[in-house]
């Protein structure tokens, strides 16, 4: 596979092209109800809502569009890390310093389910499509899974082939779950054939997001000395590398995603500063952006039709950006 494959062509899905690569940079709304950093966004299934977790110890339910909290959830005794909603929308998992998962009934704010066997930080959560498992990984090393069906608190299965803290975790189809982690792999699980594809990317891992247009070959890797890359999935290799924003070691979590469609890369910094980068020649379209936030931006997510884009903060804010 060459860059050539996840240059931009047709930008995002159901919009007009501009003739030149973009994205959503007119601030809309701020959201500012949490009182602590924030330290992830996630949209629901059909993108018209936001869930928000905290270390301020709440995951808050928005209209990001109106600007409005429809939703405010209580029962985290640590800071929010993680949240993943199922495909129905019905309910969400939340985890974080409590070492454990939360499982949410999204209408009445109840905890359902909490899932306990991990010995530290629980830095990822994610369901399967049909929200029937529950994958969760964190601080020590684990993979564990969870049978939504079952009563028992026990995982499933637990999967323990990386050797330092798991950062992050996708499930793109049923038996197959990716994960990054400060040993510097991209590790893929096939639960079906019981097979495992690990791939060296050289530095502690923080982040991971599976290109929306093909996400079967090419994932974003963010890494902790602030480099950004792309990684073909199918052999391994490195296509691209992106770098030039403020991210340290010490920086902590940090946000990224695609944009465009996957003609460019979104990172932000310490600075506050959201990057972004020609994925086909790793050209910024900015070379010293503006800041947008007043401390580190922590996640990032884009709209599937490419209008609206999140940004969230240690400043304890949620931007919400339109074209």
């Amino acid at each position: 596979m060459s860059v050539a494959k996840v240059a931009p062509s047709k930008g995002p899905s159901d919009e007009k092209a501009p003739s030149i690569l973009s994205y959503p940079t007119k601030l809309l709304q701020t959201l500012d109800a949490h009182q602590a950093p924030v330290n992830v966004v996630k949209y629901n299934n059909g993108a018209k809502y936001l869930l928000s977790g905290s270390a301020d110890r709440t995951i808050r339910l928005w209209n990001p569009a109106l600007g409005k909290e429809i939703k405010c959830y209580r029962g985290h005794a640590q800071e929010v890390l993680a949240l993943d909603i199922a495909q129905d929308n019905a309910k969400f998992a939340s985890s974080g310093g409590d070492k454990a998962v939360f499982v949410w009934d999204v209408a009445s704010g109840a905890v359902t389910r909490r899932l306990q066997g991990h010995f530290g930080k629980i830095n990822a959560v994610c369901f399967s499509q049909d929200a029937q498992v529950l994958a969760s990984a964190g601080f020590d090393a684990k993979l564990m899974l969870w049978d939504m069906r079952a009563s028992s608190r026990d995982p499933i299965q637990t999967l323990k082939e990386a050797t330092s803290t798991i950062t992050s975790l996708i499930l793109p189809t049923s038996p197959q779950i990716i994960t990054g982690s400060s040993d510097g792999y991209i590790r893929t699980y096939d639960l079906r054939f019981g097979l495992l594809t690990d791939d060296l990317v050289g530095r502690p891992i923080t982040s991971l997001k599976l290109s929306p247009t093909a996400p079967e070959e090419s994932v974003l890797v963010g890494t902790n000395d602030g480099k950004v890359r792309v990684f073909d999935r199918k052999d391994g290799g490195c296509l691209q590398m992106f770098q030039g924003h403020k991210v340290g070691e010490r920086t902590g979590r940090w946000g990224m995603d695609w944009g465009y469609g996957d003609g460019l890369a979104l990172a932000g910094d310490e600075e506050g500063k959201l990057w972004a980068w020609n994925v086909l020649d790793a050209k910024p379209l900015d070379k010293d952006p503006k800041p947008i936030h007043k401390r580190t931006i922590t996640s990032i997510i884009t709209h599937p039709k490419g209008k609206e884009m999140i940004t969230a903060s240690n400043d304890g804010t949620i931007k919400v950006w339109s074209r």
